[in-house]
């Protein structure tokens, strides 16, 4: 009994000792903030109907056909095609709680603290560094999109998730010298499963391809694997897009041009961009130009190259034909890892301390009426 019990308590020992432990107890604190004192999270507010509507027709239910009047079956369309497996995850989770927002929100949770976790190794990898892992991942989901947007009844973790996951897995190919096949095959996977959750999920798909040109392989070795990369990519969701065209006659063509035609005229303009990116990061810009310039002052060439591979993803919100901070939020992981990275270099633990207070505070409490100041 004795050694069983020293055995369970080295265990617990080593669970506490963890560098996720710590990171983890914060990320539930957020999220039971966000849900106890914050009034938007759980309000069934923005595309939350469209993808109710999505969810009881793939189970051959009756569904409000007036919610978007005579944009319902677009919608309803659209969400069936850009958002497959998080509707068919939502609705297995929803028959375990009773109830398909249920599922939407429980599978969001889920997927809460894997994007937690996955954001952390990916940090590590770039800066080998725990405390780096650990400030940026703070800033990362206290951000005010990953709780208004991510943790609610919308489908848009699933995408951040695997747009990261696929990433980390880029740059594990990268680090290898091109050697390690399975993580090649590894972010191919996760971009074509991705992709079916919510579109961002294939955008690590072009960090790939950007680290790929970065090795030191051939020109013509380099074409092969990206050409072979978007190949293998393409199969899954060139099926099911496939499949939904013949069955419904729409595409994402036809999805893309009605999100054009209805908001590029009014809702992407220069002083809109600076409004969203603004909001985006709020206090959190002045940490990322000290982080900008610490990366300068400590010039590391080959961390300068996988970040500079993963910022053309990172800024792809920007050919979305409507800005808005959600669609953006895919910004946020690259500033919050040069973030940490600047926070890391403050050598008082009380100024550190401070600042991620000062930010987290500002993105719980001051957003609405900042959002009211700047009509957003």
């Amino acid at each position: 009994m004795p050694a069983l019990k020293n055995n369970y308590m080295e265990k617990i020992s080593n669970l506490v000792k963890s560098p996720y432990f710590f990171i983890f107890v914060l990320a539930i604190v957020s999220l039971m903030i966000a849900f106890i004192f914050l009034p938007r999270p759980l309000k069934l507010n923005g595309d939350a109907a469209s993808y109710l509507i999505a969810m009881q027709f793939l189970q051959g239910k009756e569904y409000d056909t007036s919610v978007y009047g005579d944009q319902n079956e677009l919608l309803l369309k659209s969400r069936i095609l850009t958002t497959p497996l998080m509707l068919s995850s939502s609705i297995f989770f929803g028959k375990v709680v009773g109830s398909e927002y249920g599922g939407m929100l429980l599978i969001n949770i889920i997927l809460y603290f894997l994007i937690i976790f996955v954001f952390y190794k990916l940090v590590y990898l770039v800066y080998q560094s725990h405390r780096v892992s650990f400030l940026s991942s703070i800033l990362f989901f206290t951000n005010y999109c990953m709780y208004n947007y991510g943790t609610t009844y919308r489908v848009d973790m699933g995408g951040w998730f695997f747009f990261l996951l696929t990433t980390l897995f880029a740059i594990k190919y990268y680090q290898s010298q091109s050697q390690d096949k399975k993580y090649f095959l590894c972010a191919i996977l996760a971009a074509s499963i991705g992709v079916l959750f919510k579109e961002y999920g294939a955008l690590g798909m072009i960090s790939l391809g950007i680290l790929i040109l970065l090795s030191l392989e051939s020109f013509w070795s380099k074409v092969k694997k990206i050409f072979e990369a978007a190949i293998l990519f393409l199969i899954i969701p060139v099926l099911y897009h496939l499949f939904i065209y013949l069955k419904f006659g729409f595409s994402y063509v036809d999805w893309y041009g009605f999100v054009f035609g209805a908001h590029a005229a009014t809702d992407w303009n220069i002083i809109l961009l600076f409004k969203v990116l603004g909001w985006l990061f709020l206090v959190g810009w002045p940490i990322f130009l000290w982080g900008l310039y610490q990366e300068y002052r400590n010039l590391d060439k080959t961390r300068a190259k996988v970040l500079l591979a993963i910022l053309p993803a990172s800024l792809s919100f920007l050919v979305w034909p409507a800005l808005t901070q959600r669609i953006a939020f895919i910004f946020v992981p690259w500033l919050a890892l040069i973030s940490g990275y600047g926070l890391s270099k403050i050598k008082s633990r009380y100024i550190i301390i401070t600042i991620l207070l000062i930010y987290v505070v500002v993105n719980y409490l001051t957003r609405p009426w900042l959002l009211r100041m700047i009509n957003l």
